[in-house]
């Protein structure tokens, strides 16, 4: 989509600006580290502090270079839109999008600056959102429309950071402290930018108000649907003489020629094709806006058609209903105008049966947000999952326009055909995720294995008397070795046997008898020892930082025990003797494999929540994040908060002991594997949230209360 020539003259302007808005919050964050120095609360902070300053001092231009760098790629990414957020890094079809928790505390602190920014210069960005909404031609005001946006700044923040200091602790002071500075300098920036823009003619874009339908409270589970009997209360408001609703179920409307003449009339204006409202130049075919200003013109004429009074309201109402559905800006413009064509079938079916429009959970309804639902997982044009349910989708409203009477059950059988499409299509996903859902079930195997194997052996130490380096070493590091080789060999094969059997050996090592023999069998233990453990210790690619740290530490425990008995023995062996035996005792490394495990998203210490991504209503969290995961079901979907920004998820696979959940992406080729852990701790957080805060039919009965409340 090629970018409007203001907006890219805007954004010009902005990144123009950045150089001085670096240069300004170094120097403020200068200050802050030199008057913090004293105040430190302890050594540690200060020796960070003075550090710190001394780093920006001597990399003043490496500070500033990066982050206009990084600010300049960032904005271009938002520019671009969706797709190539999506898709930055993504991996071949199947892989797993992987994150460590290394990355993920980035993402934590990204999200700190974030929010500082935010609630800073809140009113501020508010106001510029209202003229990059009218740059970016939309008719109504959205965050998405600022490609300089808090999030942009704190994650160019952050590099600049990296730019400048090697430890990951100093780079999160760096980055909150500049992110304060940067906060107050962003508020005074962006009011500027609207006052410039204002004065270049730009005409701020308008928000749209909306009120939430009566009872429908956000961060309740009841605020997923429309409240009851909601649409029966807006049924009484419309305008007609007085009545019930139960006369257009008992009645037959008078003017039944006069209305199907209105219905046919109303179907020609969605008969041919649209295109986008935001060409002028485009002349035919008509726009949508074009086409729903027409509808309402149209829809008077209607409901004067529809003769009795109840008849009216029923019209009135789902007229008005269809008209907010198809002003709906989040629905493709391809899905609005097969939607736009259910508009007739459902008068039709609304008049002989008022139930339409008395109950959200009339197949009319759930078949038109069962669609919208299932567009909202695809936002990108070119995902060729969107193209294939824009098609069938086409197919269903097709089939029930074509019906000479429709009734519920056209609609019923389009929901079922929708239904069976979704399920084929989560189906094909789950067949190209099986490796992913492979490589978890592995690893939940071998963390099974480890924690068995590990309480197995800490009881097995209980009575052995030896360093906690070398405890820790064989209750963890070689509890992975035996679970690496059960999983790799088998369990009753070798070399798995030998790893086991190894155990007993290098116990006993570590507690001989003082006696002769004793330390003559040490003697002639050793090589085939280390030999073993070496390779134990290369099967699962243990540091050699780690290696060599085990390999001292139990050096030194075999020569305090040859030592009780080597004055005069001739086979005895000096201290220096056996060090340079256990040296010589090297095996050539086995090829190192990643560790899975570690590089499944954990995000145990992620424990704020970014200002802009806050649940919709009070905020509050699941009571129960525990509660929340396990009722996940293959086919939910959510939305997460993952690598700076929000995603939304389909759970595809969980594992046999649910502590691995495999999740399909916004791309066709990307996928989420997440640890329950991290998923329970996202969720307590509040960055686990529904699909989508109100559904279509919840945002068209929220747009029509507005209306009636604040008649135009």
């Amino acid at each position: 989509m090629p970018i409007a020539s203001l907006m890219q003259r805007f954004v010009d302007d902005e990144l123009v600006r950045s150089a001085t808005l670096i240069e300004r919050t170094r120097a403020g964050t200068v200050q802050l580290l030199r008057s913090s120095i004293e105040s430190a609360p302890n050594a540690s902070e200060r020796s960070h502090h003075f550090e710190l300053l001394e780093a920006l001092q001597r990399h003043a231009s490496r500070f500033d270079t990066r982050f206009i760098e990084s600010l300049r790629s960032r904005v271009l990414e938002e520019l671009k839109g969706p797709v190539s957020a999506s898709t930055s890094g993504a991996g071949q079809a199947g892989e797993l999008e992987l994150m460590d928790e290394a990355r993920v505390e980035v993402d934590i602190e990204i999200s700190r600056a974030m929010q500082l920014i935010d609630t800073t210069a809140e009113w501020e960005l508010r106001e510029l959102q209202t003229f990059t909404s009218t740059l970016n031609g939309q008719s109504h005001v959205s965050a998405e429309s600022n490609p300089m946006r808090p999030v942009v700044y704190a994650g160019a923040l952050w590099q600049a950071a990296c730019a400048v200091c090697v430890l990951e602790v100093q780079r999160s002071i760096l980055l909150r402290l500049a992110a304060g500075v940067m906060a107050g300098l962003l508020r005074n920036a962006w009011a500027a930018a609207s006052t410039r823009l204002e004065s270049q003619g730009v005409e701020p874009g308008v928000y749209r108000t909306v009120l939430m339908a009566p009872g429908a409270a956000a961060g309740n589970a009841d605020a997923m649907g429309v409240a009851r009997g909601v649409l029966s209360a807006l049924l009484a408001r419309m305008p007609g003489a007085a009545g019930s609703s139960a006369d257009a179920q008992s009645a037959v409307a008078p003017h039944a020629a006069e209305l199907e003449r209105a219905l046919l009339k109303l179907e020609e204006i969605f008969s041919q094709r649209m295109v986008e409202s935001s060409n002028p130049l485009e002349s035919a075919p008509e726009s949508l806006e074009a086409r729903l200003n027409r509808l309402k013109d149209q829809r008077m004429a209607l409901v004067a058609s529809a003769g009795k009074s109840a008849h009216r309201r029923v019209v009135e109402l789902v007229s008005r209903l269809f008209e907010a559905i198809l002003s709906d800006e989040s629905l493709p413009l391809a899905l609005r105008s097969s939607l736009a064509r259910l508009q007739v079938p459902t008068l039709r079916v609304a008049v002989a049966d008022a139930v339409v429009a008395e109950s959200q959970q009339h197949p009319v309804w759930l078949l038109m947000e069962r669609i919208a639902e299932s567009s909202y997982r695809h936002p990108q044009g070119n995902d060729t999952r969107l193209a294939e349910l824009l098609t069938l989708c086409a197919s269903v409203v097709e089939e029930i326009s074509g019906a000479p009477s429709p009734t519920a059950a056209n609609f019923q059988r389009g929901l079922n055909r929708v239904d069976a499409f979704l399920a084929d299509q989560l189906q094909r996903q789950l067949r190209a995720g099986k490796p992913a859902a492979d490589a978890l079930q592995l690893a939940e195997r071998r963390e099974v294995l480890e924690q068995h194997l590990s309480h197995r052996l800490a009881n097995q130490m209980v009575p052995v008397r030896t360093t906690a380096g070398l405890r820790r070493f064989v209750t963890a590091s070689w509890a992975k070795v035996i679970a690496e080789a059960m999983l790799r060999y088998g369990e009753h094969v070798e070399p798995t046997l030998g790893y086991i059997s190894i155990v007993d050996d290098l116990l006993w090592s570590l507690q001989i008898p003082d006696h002769p023999q004793s330390r003559q069998r040490l003697l002639s233990l050793i090589p085939e020892l280390l030999r073993r453990l070496q390779a134990g210790m290369a099967l699962i690619g243990l540091p050699a930082a780690e290696r060599q740290s085990v390999l001292d530490e139990l050096m030194a425990v075999h020569t305090q025990a040859l030592r009780r008995g080597s004055a005069g023995g001739e086979a005895a062996l000096t201290p220096q003797e056996i060090v340079q035996r256990m040296r010589d005792e090297v095996v050539p490394a086995l090829s190192d494999l990643p560790r899975f495990g570690d590089s499944v998203i954990d995000l145990s210490s992620m424990d704020t929540v970014p200002a802009d991504m806050l649940p919709p209503g009070n905020g509050t969290a699941p009571l129960d994040p525990h509660a929340d995961v396990t009722a996940l079901r293959v086919s939910d979907r959510r939305r997460v908060f993952l690598q700076g920004r929000w995603t939304r998820v389909q759970l595809l696979w969980r594992s046999e002991h649910g502590q691995f959940l495999l999740f399909a992406g916004e791309s066709p080729s990307r996928t989420h594997s997440i640890t329950r852990r991290a998923l329970e701790r996202l969720s307590s957080a509040g960055l686990v949230q529904p699909a989508q805060a109100q559904t279509l039919l919840q945002r068209a009965v929220a747009r029509l209360s507005s209306e009636l409340s604040f008649p135009t």
